[in-house]
């Protein structure tokens, strides 16, 4: 089964071919590929505005998303994974939300572990460097979480992103929340409105 995802980056659009057979699919795959999604994002700048606080709601994972923020990719990976992301609008507007899952147990670390080589090994990334703290024990939405932090360099502007995953019921969640450091204050308003209303249930 193949699916095809467009988003828009500044002055072009960026296709995306994905060829997954999810019966057979482990977690180095699964991340390999959506990182062909991920990484394009994590840089991406968006410059369309939103008139209202937006409730999301997809099997069984809940959040609020604040005014000035627009979707940029929502949709399925194959039938066992699935992501989300959203930026803040505006020119120069550095900030991002990424939601992904997978409909399985996996160990957060090892997946956070995962994301860290794939975007080392990125191109976009591979050039200007990105750096990651340790891997430590956390909190998000009052759930206990394994996260990590990182910062890197994208057109000259420094990024400093921090990245979350968790086991849920069923499911294993990475959420990746980055911002510049000019409109750092306006994208924590809308990371804590997430960290504030984000549910996830079966």
């Amino acid at each position: 089964m193949f699916f095809i995802t467009k988003f828009t980056l500044p002055n072009k659009c960026l296709f995306h071919l994905f060829n997954f057979k999810p019966a057979t699919m482990n977690s180095t795959i699964f991340i390999r590929n959506i990182q062909l999604v991920l990484i394009p994002l994590l840089i991406s700048h968006i410059v369309m505005a939103k008139d209202k606080d937006f409730a999301y709601l997809r099997d069984g994972i809940s959040f609020s998303l604040s005014d000035g923020w627009k979707t940029i990719a929502n949709d399925s990976i194959g039938d066992k994974a699935y992501y989300f992301s959203a930026e803040r609008t505006g020119t120069h507007s550095t900030g991002l939300i990424t939601i992904t899952w997978v409909n399985k147990i996996e160990d957060p670390a090892k997946m956070i572990e995962i994301h860290q080589q794939s975007m080392k090994s990125s191109n976009i990334f591979r050039n200007p460097g990105i750096e990651f703290s340790a891997i430590e024990n956390d909190t998000f939405a009052s759930l206990k979480v394994k996260s990590c932090h990182y910062i890197t360099f994208v057109k000259d502007q420094k990024l400093e992103g921090i990245i979350y995953c968790f086991n849920s019921s069923n499911k294993t969640i990475t959420i990746f929340l980055q911002s510049g450091l000019n409109d750092n204050k306006l994208n924590q308003k809308a990371f804590e409105l997430l960290r504030n209303t984000f549910n996830c249930r079966d």
